[in-house]
């Protein structure tokens, strides 16, 4: 098995034999999404995604061929919202999951695709918990490729910091596991606002800040160190309301809401990594860097669901940050890809002839 200095090497020298445009090592694009035709199949027999959100077009070789116009030369692939708990929490939501790692895996290991892709593991609903401890194991166990395990915002109406889920994160801790938390659809009145406006581009950002401060305030994320978070969308508002939240910890007025104090929830927020999926504007940039470490900050694109003209975009307007702001060289490609290389290094278990 590869140390992580090794693997480090091993990854960077893959990154630049597969670089491409922006510069010469190539992006690392951690919020990359796949939808495989049997993850297609199981949200269309349920109705169409819940979030209103159009369900795109997929396929690895368009995943490739867009990474290869934005020069980014790795992505890890992951099951967008609904995911698998769209086949509700029995045996069918295993047997969906356990499908899906399947297919991540071939399309990671597969030659013709030249070792482009890592994935993180689809889990059945949390609220089945044995089904979803047996494919974490069946993941850290069968999988190499796998670099970590998506986890949703909620299930059923309970945040991932919920005890009920607590056998699952001493799963997670056992294998010292990667977690991409992903938003997921609200359950909140109305379900969309206007003429149903989709739910991503509002209600996520805020799902993905109710799930990551549930996991401070209840202690599970001080309670599992080993055990490294990526949000997307940079936090949603967590950049923002973080002190608010500290504030209303050491409130005496809540006193007794909170299994952690205010001194270390500061300390578990800035444990988070950021990526910069649809992070589009200086105010998001600078308050990412008021609120964390540039080495907790990773790229990500959001493809397909955000659109190439949308990523194009988001690239575009990064890059003007990058070259014109004071402090854009904090967040320069070379920073993005070295703190995407350490943390998937991290996590990793080695595999020869595959980057994880």
């Amino acid at each position: 098995m590869m140390s992580p200095n090794m693997l480090k090497a091993w990854l960077t020298s893959v990154v630049v034999a597969n670089s491409y445009a922006f510069n010469t090592s190539g992006r690392i694009d951690t919020h990359l999404h796949a939808l495989p035709p049997a993850y297609i199949e199981a949200v269309n027999a349920a109705g169409g995604d819940p979030s209103g959100f159009p369900t795109p077009f997929w396929s690895p070789e368009f995943a490739i061929s867009e990474m290869d116009e934005f020069g980014t030369a790795f992505g890890v692939l992951s099951i967008s919202t609904p995911g698998v708990p769209i086949a509700g929490t029995g045996q069918a939501g295993r047997e969906l999951a356990r499908t899906l790692n399947t297919n991540l895996a071939n399309y990671s290991t597969a030659p013709a695709y030249d070792g482009r892709f890592g994935f993180f593991g689809a889990l059945p609903d949390w609220r089945d918990i044995d089904g979803t401890i047996a494919e974490i194991e069946h993941l850290y166990q069968h999988q190499p490729s796998c670099v970590g395990v998506g986890v949703y915002s909620s299930y059923g109406g309970m945040t991932p910091g919920n005890d009920t889920f607590r056998p699952i994160w001493a799963a997670l801790q056992k294998h010292r596991a990667l977690v991409f938390l992903h938003p997921g659809v609200l359950d909140v009145v109305p379900m969309r606002l206007g003429h149903g406006f989709p739910q991503p581009t509002l209600e996520y950002p805020l799902a993905t800040t109710r799930a990551a401060v549930d996991l401070v305030i209840s202690g599970t994320f001080r309670a599992h160190p080993d055990i490294d978070v990526i949000l997307p969308h940079a936090g949603g508002t967590i950049p923002f309301i973080a002190d608010r939240v500290l504030f209303g910890i050491a409130s005496p007025a809540t006193q007794g809401t909170s299994n952690v104090t205010a001194d270390e929830a500061a300390e578990d927020l800035k444990r988070f990594y950021l990526d910069l999926a649809l992070v589009t504007s200086p105010a998001q940039f600078n308050g990412i860097l008021d609120f964390t470490s540039p080495d907790k900050i990773v790229f990500g694109s959001d493809s397909p669901y955000r659109p190439e003209s949308g990523i194009a975009d988001v690239i575009r307007d990064y890059e003007t940050f990058v070259k014109t702001n004071v402090r854009g060289s904090l967040i320069a490609p070379d920073v993005l890809r070295s703190n995407s290389l350490e943390l998937l290094a991290k996590h990793s278990r080695g595999y020869g002839g595959i980057p994880f």
